[in-house]
């Protein structure tokens, strides 16, 4: 079997940490991958050697042109490969891998990544993706929710997978005192909701003025987000170190892990911070990744989407009882026996040979 990932980049995101994964389980399993990506970016993954990734990159000044020229490529790189399918993430790159692959007969399986209700923003790429999913050999959802927003003929060809988890790249658990650090991590845009975190974190620190707030990230709203910080929080209590490379080694022996995002998928990085064992507080987001993933009080917390006072007494919750504390982290480590890479990539992959011809 040969199969083709089209992703954005392999710099960062949950789709591209997916890709990571499952090409690591294929290349175990003898399954020749390759990865075609839209940009030319950094890549931040870890690739098994022998894995090529095909960067594409701007091809044109002009940004209809440019799309249009990149996914010709795109097309012109499939054809030289002839692999077996293609599967594309997110959803927005799926949507424009459909019609550029139309003709080559070549199955294309799309993963949707995120809340199909608000995803994608462009009222045209929803359009498109109403008019081209139809062409689809198949569909990978990662909850129930999600799927019930696509009619029935989407649904049948369709399955839920959760994410796979490396355990290989999770540090070991932290033994110490927790450092008195409330972590959040993310693209810095409007989904994240971090302006939400800020106003919570505000409110607990008058009660627990020894705790410091880190938001790991970068985006548009950076500034905005750091003026918000700085007009609530005294200096030294927060801090914006960026993207890196190294965020679950950084994050790890922190007490708490808050998501504080309007909507998700279903998230990585509530996946991994579970299975190190740290205290996670999830808004209780569509398309209900977090609600799969957390038993509410029991291996972590679940609070309403932007609601400032759940959230600011939830961190208070877990400040206040060590015991609490360490047993939502004990709770939340079973996780990894869930969400295994090697159990849950299997099932990526027979999904994925069930829509080959001949298979």
């Amino acid at each position: 079997m040969k199969i083709a990932f089209v992703t954005r980049s392999m710099w960062a995101g949950g789709a591209e940490r997916v890709i990571s994964e499952l090409v690591k389980y294929m290349a175990t399993k003898d399954i020749e991958c390759s990865i075609i990506t839209i940009d030319n970016e950094q890549i931040l993954y870890e690739i098994p050697e022998g894995v090529e990734v095909h960067a594409i990159g701007e091809l044109s000044k002009t940004p209809h042109l440019d799309k249009f020229q990149r996914y010709r490529k795109l097309r012109s790189i499939v054809k030289k490969l002839r692999p077996d399918l293609v599967l594309a993430l997110p959803e927005d790159i799926g949507i424009y891998v459909i019609p550029a692959l139309i003709g080559t007969k070549i199955p294309v399986v799309v993963s949707e990544r995120n809340n199909p209700w608000v995803m994608p923003w462009k009222k045209e790429t929803r359009l498109l993706r109403k008019l081209l999913y139809p062409l689809a050999t198949g569909f990978i959802f990662q909850t129930e929710e999600a799927k019930s927003y696509f009619p029935h003929f989407i649904r049948k060809k369709g399955k839920v997978l959760p994410n796979p988890l490396d355990l290989n790249r999770i540090p070991i658990q932290w033994n110490g005192v927790r450092r008195k650090e409330v972590i959040g991590a993310g693209r810095l845009d409007k989904q994240k909701n971090f302006p939400l975190l800020i106003r919570s974190f505000a409110k607990f620190h008058k009660n627990y003025p020894d705790y410091v707030l880190t938001i790991y990230g970068e985006g548009i709203l950076r500034e905005e987000l750091e003026s918000l910080a700085a007009s609530l929080l005294p200096v030294g209590s927060y801090s914006f170190p960026g993207r890196t490379s190294e965020l679950l080694e950084r994050i790890n022996g922190g007490a708490i892990f808050v998501l504080s995002s309007d909507f998700e998928g279903m998230p990585n990085v509530v996946i991994e911070t579970m299975a190190m064992g740290m205290p996670v507080i999830s808004t209780n987001c569509p398309s209900g990744g977090s609600s799969e993933l957390i038993q509410n009080g029991e291996n972590g917390i679940l609070v309403p989407v932007g609601d400032i006072d759940s959230l600011t007494i939830a961190m208070a919750e877990i400040a206040g009882s060590d015991d609490f504390a360490n047993k939502l982290g004990r709770n939340a480590q079973e996780i990894k026996k869930r969400l295994d890479s090697d159990i849950v990539a299997e099932k990526w992959r027979n999904y994925l040979e069930s829509h080959i011809s001949g298979k």
